[in-house]
């Protein structure tokens, strides 16, 4: 995602293909929300998120894609999402360069 032409966060999501069987970039792309895109595509609401934060350094993927030096501060932010019955339905891993942005969430 960039911000002011500034790339600040590389997410990597991994979600069951059995709920989500015809995912695509195609999709993605479609300019809806993703949980939207879940909700009324697929039938899958997420209702919660448990959300883990902590400093890293940044690896060389994560540096070359947020155009910053190897080993600068990135916050990374590990959440699992669930649906109804407490179901994880995605796990995500966000690389935040805080540079020059804070990072906010606002949730529910």
């Amino acid at each position: 995602m960039k911000l002011d032409d500034e790339p600040v966060v590389f997410d990597e999501i991994y979600l069951p293909s059995e709920l989500f069987p015809d995912l695509s970039l195609e999709l993605l792309g479609s300019g809806e929300s993703l949980y939207g895109l879940f909700e009324s595509r697929y039938g899958v609401c997420m209702i919660r998120a448990d959300e883990r934060l902590r400093a890293v350094a940044a690896d060389r993927v994560s540096a070359e894609l947020l155009q910053l030096a190897e080993g600068s501060p990135l916050l990374l932010v590990e959440r699992v999402t669930f649906t109804y019955g407490n179901k994880p339905v995605e796990w995500r891993r966000g690389f935040y360069s805080t540079r020059n942005h804070h990072y906010r969430n606002e949730l529910g």
